[in-house]
C-alpha cells in the first residue's frame, strides 16, 4: 500500500468513527425526540422536560451527550440555558431519517384508519396541493405550540394560520366552513396533525392531515 492510499484509508476510518460516534449519540427514543422538537425551536431544558415527559435531571442528561458530539449548542437567556441544533443540516438529516423509516419497515406505516376509523391524509400531490395553497384555496393550519412558532417568518405569516392544538375547539370559529383545512405541524410523526383533522371534522369542516414538517412546506414554498 503505498503512502497517500494509506493516508486515504487512515481517513476514511476516522470519518467511519466520526458517524458512528455521531449515530451513537442520537441513538435514544428520547434523543430522538429532542430533535423532534429543536427542529422546531430553540428550547431550554424546562421546556423540552414538560414536552418530554421526562425530569429536568434526565433531560439533561441526554443533552450533555447531544452536546459532547456537536449536535446541539447553547446559549444563554438570562438565567436559562437555550438549546438549538448545532447545524442547520440536521433538519433534512431528521426528515430523511423519518423517511428511512417508514420505507424500512411497512409495519411502521400506521394508517389513521387504525386508530381514528376514517382517512385523515391529504391525497393530493405536491405540485397541486402548492397552487392551490398559493391561490388561498385551501386554508394551511398550523397547530404547533407558540413556542414552536417563527413569526418573522414572511411565507409563514402569507399562508399560515396558526391555532394551537389547545385552543383549537375554542377557536374554531375563527376558520372558514366553506374551505379545506390543511392541518400541518412538527411533519409525519406528530400526533397532533392526525387528532386536529378528526376533531375538524367532528365540528363540520373538511379538514385533512398534510404529511409533512412547516420545515419541508415552507422550502417547497420558497422553491415553487
Amino acid at each position: 500500500m503505498n503512502k497517500t492510499t494509506e493516508k486515504a484509508k487512515d481517513r476514511q476510518e476516522y470519518l467511519f468513527n466520526e458517524m458512528s460516534a455521531l449515530l451513537n449519540g442520537l441513538a435514544s427514543p428520547v434523543r430522538l425526540k429532542i430533535i423532534h422538537f429543536l427542529t422546531q425551536a430553540p428550547h431550554s431544558v424546562e421546556q423540552l422536560a414538560q414536552k418530554l415527559g421526562q425530569s429536568i435531571a434526565n433531560t439533561s442528561m441526554h443533552l450533555k451527550k447531544m452536546q459532547r458530539e456537536n449536535i446541539l449548542k447553547t446559549e444563554h437567556l438570562g438565567q436559562k440555558r437555550i438549546y438549538s441544533l448545532a447545524q442547520v443540516e440536521m433538519k433534512e438529516f431528521w426528515e430523511q431519517i423519518q423517511y428511512f423509516a417508514l420505507k424500512h419497515n411497512d409495519l411502521n406505516i400506521i394508517s389513521s384508519k387504525d386508530i381514528y376509523h376514517e382517512e385523515l391524509d391529504w391525497d393530493k400531490n405536491v405540485q397541486d396541493t402548492l397552487r392551490m395553497i398559493k391561490a388561498k384555496k385551501v386554508i394551511v393550519l398550523d397547530v404547533r405550540p407558540d413556542d414552536e412558532i417563527d413569526s418573522m417568518n414572511k411565507i409563514y405569516e402569507k399562508f399560515v394560520l396558526h391555532i394551537p392544538f389547545s385552543d383549537l375547539k375554542k377557536r374554531s370559529v375563527e376558520l372558514p366552513i366553506s374551505k379545506i383545512i390543511l392541518v400541518v405541524c412538527r411533519g409525519r410523526l406528530c400526533v397532533m396533525s392526525n387528532e386536529s383533522a378528526f376533531v375538524l371534522r367532528k365540528l363540520g369542516f373538511e379538514a385533512f392531515k398534510l404529511n409533512t414538517s412547516w420545515f419541508q412546506l415552507n422550502k417547497m414554498l420558497s422553491e415553487d
